[in-house]
């Protein structure tokens, strides 16, 4: 499996170009649209501990026994680690990252490798900037 990702300057284009990969039919053929706006907030586990003895009646089960527990915290997660998690290198991930906070639409399109002329060919054709393949 190969990863071809580049920027698409609008939602129009993007649309054409999904539209496009989808009438290829290849099995495996898999990709994400990272756009402005998106939900950039991810939940991460965190180590907490109870509150109140919890020891008496009522209390929640365990929670007097001083264990750990665990709780949801929301982060920022930027574009450009969500573009690293999708093996993007650094620095292409921080074109991207910055590409998108700008208004520009990444795409990832995980193919396998024998394809790959044929996804790179539909995003040049949607004039997509900074087609790389990894």
């Amino acid at each position: 499996m190969a990863k071809v990702m580049a920027i698409l300057p609008d939602e129009e284009v993007a649309e054409t170009v999904t539209s496009q990969l989808s009438e290829m039919n290849i099995d495996d053929l898999d990709w994400r649209l990272i756009e402005p706006g998106d939900d950039d907030e991810r939940l991460f586990p965190a180590l907490g501990w109870p509150l109140g003895s919890g020891s008496g009646a009522g209390g929640a089960a365990g929670a007097g026994t001083g264990g750990v527990i665990g709780v949801p915290i929301i982060t920022d997660y930027p574009e450009d680690e969500d573009m690293r998690d999708k093996g993007a290198s650094d620095d292409d991930a921080e074109f991207y990252g910055q590409s998108v906070k700008h208004g520009g639409i990444a795409i990832v399109v995980e193919t396998p490798s024998q394809y790959v002329d044929q996804v790179r060919s539909v995003l040049e054709k949607a004039d997509a900037q900074q087609v790389t393949t990894q």
